[in-house]
């Protein structure tokens, strides 16, 4: 089977959990056999000089080349020819890269290439100018998605069988059955959580449900909302649990207490939250929980700097993460450090009010660090009996919860070991059976 996989959220520098599932997607993918090919939107132009071309690809992060004066007359122009292929039914030509040994395609912390590393030869590599920016412009304006043919490509590769789009993407591959994967609906159970446009997004997550042969979601939770929500047939809508994505590791005490330094934190000697600093992820009322606490573990987050930030960190910690009250923020840390701040960590705490998945409490058990979470959404669904919950939308809930666990070594050895076991079942092989049965379901 030839599966093409977007690039949408493969292609950013620094990682998202949507990113994180596409790396997944397409290690699973290549173990079931497949022949993965992925999608990508740099924007980067075709110089028809096969070397240059893959150079220019695997090149920094290009400009926008919609900036400035000259930018808005490029993209005037190239919403014309959009709404002009859109009249005239054409599709979109994307480019195929050789993928070939001519460029050392190495892992450079902070590189588009860096997160990609354990992928970039597993797959054949198309690339079509901001086609994922000019798909969402075009429906949009004018409500119609946009078809690539990547027969038109000069690739050798058979035609496209199965097109997994890893994000509601108004997007349609020519010849191929369609999935989509839809993490969650938010912007509408929590409206006021995100920058969504809602018209927009509701209409794009419609049009995926009924374009799309099969459904992807990563939870019992997301599946529920999905049918709850929308008029969509309750059978072509599967949960495959995204799986632990972060390598396993066998440092002694004294390596991790060697590496954390870095950080400037004692090994079991700090409370830990990882994810990106927004509303949705409740971390102001984290923030006036910790503050209320009589101890001196410092509070050490985790995530990039999102939408409101301020709002939510900005009276214990400045956008360079000084330290104000025994707060610390670390924002962006690349995947390897994130192992060795879980297993450090005295325990990990992650009261969202709302998530999909919740993988950082997924990744936190399996390296055994006890975990206090929230009692709503998917996030009893993935703990189990292995966490401590919390009410994310009481300051003095999650204060009692923390003190607890914080106080009583003999739950946190306690929960360290079911979170192990129960990490055990999001594994990469379940989650391939998992895949394979969705994928049954167009073949």
């Amino acid at each position: 089977m030839n599966v093409l996989v977007d690039g949408f959220n493969l292609e950013l520098a620094k990682g998202t959990g949507i990113k994180t599932y596409g790396v997944s997607l397409v290690q699973a993918l290549d173990k079931l056999g497949a022949d993965v090919s992925v999608l990508f939107s740099r924007d980067v132009n075709q110089t028809r000089d096969p070397l240059l071309d893959e150079v220019l690809f695997f090149d920094t992060e290009p400009e926008d080349s919609y900036a400035g004066s000259v930018g808005r007359l490029r993209k005037y122009r190239d919403l014309s020819k959009i709404l002009y292929k859109a009249a005239a039914k054409r599709p979109y030509k994307a480019q195929h890269l050789p993928n070939s040994d001519r460029v050392v395609k190495k892992p450079v912390q902070g590189s588009f290439v860096s997160s990609l590393a354990d992928v970039i030869d597993k797959v054949d590599i198309y690339n079509l100018r901001n086609c994922y920016k000019q798909a969402n412009t075009l429906f949009k304006y004018l409500s119609q998605e946009t078809y690539i043919d990547l027969s038109q490509s000069g690739s050798s590769a058979d035609k496209i069988d199965v097109f997994h789009s890893t994000y509601p993407l108004p997007v349609q591959v020519k010849g191929a059955k369609k999935i989509t994967t839809i993490h969650d609906l938010i912007p509408l159970r929590l409206p006021y959580t995100t920058l969504d446009k809602k018209p927009f997004h509701y209409e794009l997550v419609r049009r995926s449900l009924k374009e799309s042969a099969a459904i992807a979601t990563v939870s019992e939770n997301s599946r529920r909302d999905i049918l709850e929500l929308y008029d969509v047939d309750p059978d072509k809508v599967k949960v495959t649990y995204q799986p632990i994505a972060l390598r396993q590791m066998d440092d002694d005490e004294a390596t991790v207490q060697r590496f954390l330094r870095k950080y400037g934190l004692d090994y079991k000697n700090y409370i830990l939250f990882v994810g990106a600093i927004e509303p949705k992820k409740n971390v102001g009322r984290l923030i006036d929980a910790y503050l209320g606490l009589d101890t001196d573990i410092p509070l050490v987050i985790v995530g990039k700097l999102g939408w409101l930030w301020s709002e939510e960190v900005g009276h214990v910690v400045d956008g360079a993460g000084k330290d104000k009250c025994n707060v610390q923020l670390l924002q962006y840390v690349s995947s390897n450090d994130l192992r060795y701040l879980f297993s450090g960590a005295t325990c990990f705490t992650f009261p969202s009010l709302y998530e999909g998945a919740g993988l950082p409490v997924l990744e936190a058990m399996s390296f055994g660090c006890p975990v206090l979470t929230s009692n709503t959404s998917s996030l009893p669904e993935l703990g189990g009996d292995a966490v401590l919950y919390a009410d994310p939308y009481d300051v003095q809930s999650i204060r009692e919860q923390l003190s607890k666990l914080l106080s009583d070594a003999e739950l946190r050895q306690t929960l360290s070991q079911k979170g192990l076991e129960q990490a055990q079942k999001f594994s990469m092989e379940n989650y391939l059976k998992s895949l394979g049965e969705l994928y049954s379901l167009v073949t």
